[in-house]
């Protein structure tokens, strides 16, 4: 079992979140987050005057997943997401040792299908 996190553009919620139910995906968590990369910064006008971010708004999925599934939901969500601009994001893959669902106790892929 692996638990994906993806870090993408606030616009391309909507697009992943609707793949990845699509793909059956049993649930999942969305967080508004925020960071920076090799991006840096972000230069905007506000009453006239530039404005630079240096923490710049994203979302981040947290998924977990059965290690068969990976690979598809990961291609899913880097085609919904992917622009081929600085700042499309970051997935990052980990094992999960155990997972218990609180209200079944169900353990393994059983706690989150």
């Amino acid at each position: 079992m692996k638990k994906l996190e993806a870090i993408v553009r606030p616009e391309k919620m909507p697009v992943v979140k609707e793949k990845l139910r699509q793909l059956g995906i049993g649930g999942m968590t969305i967080s508004n987050v925020s960071g920076w990369s090799k991006q840096r910064e972000l230069h905007l006008q506000w009453r006239g005057q530039p404005v630079a971010y240096d923490l710049l708004p994203k979302i981040k999925f947290e998924i977990l997943v059965a290690d068969a599934d990976m690979d598809k939901v990961i291609q899913a969500i880097v085609e919904s997401s992917r622009t081929g601009e600085h700042g499309d994001g970051v997935i990052f893959v980990s094992t999960v040792e155990q997972s218990i669902n609180i209200a079944t106790l169900d353990k393994g892929d059983k706690s989150f299908a």
